[in-house]
């Protein structure tokens, strides 16, 4: 196998343009595997959300909400880690779709404008007495991807807002409460009628400022880390061409290989944005869930149905649940749920760009 070819099959499928994409085949294939993914991850995001939340009335331990305590509250029943899952496939799925339109289409028109500049110009080089220009790809690639991904994340924000606040609500009701009116359509009837429809927009100025950071730093780091991963990885094999046969045997190193720098991607752009952004994703969720500590109680550590309608009363405004958690937690409260965050974003980002690239290169028109 030439170092062209082996090149082809382990490049950045980002090289393959969004018009050269089948976008039946693309979508098609893609809902059946979110929505598989969407069902095997969502209890992480279930325990993140309820750590992020609940507390005690005391306010004196913060490991009184852990994961350990989280998981124990929830495991005794297995579909509560499901909560919410409903409500999340049915709107995902159009969310997704506005997601990777705009991702691919900004991505694209980014790429092509800034591959023009002379900051993205390396040296030029003679070839056949043609100068050629060398572009500086790892730079070019994590910026055009970093910018993209917010662009796509802030648009997406118009869906993932609405999904977001029912699914928490029903995430963090207690036993009782969640057995009676728990249903998606009770929490939708409840929050127009407290709050009108602009209640299934609370806290979507702050969703907008979180998710261009999340995006861009996501795509950013990991499409950078691929590049380069992919880089290494093509020496690496080239080094060793002479050396291995062109059988099953190699191929299954070249699946091995692109694994490797997947996992490695997803959970770089996972620490570096879950871990930047924390703060920012903690006060979101308070305020879409119920603002401060204050509307947990003491002994379920779970919010009523009728905590749960209260979004944004007068004393749940940005302010107030800033200063809620550091009172009651200290700088410590801006990162709860912090450990589960990175667990879900890195599986998450992970599976997800696994699946995105594999549809990227089956769904190619031919």
């Amino acid at each position: 196998m030439s170092h062209e070819t082996k090149k082809s099959a382990l490049v950045h499928s980002t090289n393959v343009k969004w018009s050269d994409i089948d976008k039946v085949k693309f979508y098609g294939i893609g809902t059946g595997l979110y929505t598989a993914i969407t069902i095997t991850l969502h209890p992480i995001n279930v325990i993140k959300t309820r750590q992020q939340v609940l507390t005690n009335n005391s306010f004196q331990n913060i490991s009184n909400v852990n994961l350990s305590s989280s998981l124990a509250s929830i495991g005794r029943n297995i579909f509560k880690l499901y909560r919410g899952i409903g409500i999340i496939l049915v709107l995902a799925i159009p969310t997704r779709g506005v997601y990777i339109g705009t991702l691919e289409n900004s991505r694209d028109f980014i790429r092509n404008f800034l591959s023009d500049m002379s900051h993205f110009q390396l040296n030029r080089s003679s070839t056949n007495g043609h100068d050629t220009k060398s572009i500086n790809a790892p730079l070019l690639v994590s910026i055009s991807g970093g910018i993209a991904g917010g662009v796509a994340s802030m648009a997406a924000q118009t869906l993932a807002v609405p999904m977001d606040i029912i699914s928490q609500k029903q995430m963090v009701m207690n036993e009782k409460v969640y057995a009676e009116s728990g249903s998606a359509v009770n929490v939708i009837s409840n929050i127009i009628k407290n709050d009108g429809w602009r209640g299934f927009y609370r806290g979507l100025g702050l969703g907008l400022f979180t998710s261009l950071p999340v995006g861009s730093l996501w795509w950013g780091t990991y499409s950078g880390a691929q590049h380069v991963m992919n880089d290494v990885v093509i020496q690496g094999m080239s080094l060793n061409d002479r050396n291995i046969s062109h059988s099953s045997e190699h191929r299954f190193r070249s699946i091995a290989l692109q694994g490797t720098v997947q996992i490695i991607s997803g959970l770089s752009a996972a620490i570096v944005a879950a871990t930047l952004t924390q703060p920012l994703d903690v006060i979101k969720t308070r305020l879409q869930v119920g603002g401060g500590a204050q509307t947990a109680t003491a002994h379920s550590q779970i919010m009523t149905f009728q905590n749960v309608a209260q979004v944004h009363t007068p004393q749940h405004t940005y302010s107030s649940v800033v200063m809620d958690v550091y009172t009651s937690f200290g700088i410590q409260g801006f990162y709860r749920g912090l450990g589960p965050r990175v667990v879900s974003m890195g599986l998450w980002g992970t599976a997800l760009s696994s699946a995105y690239e594999y549809l990227r290169n089956v769904s190619r028109m031919d």
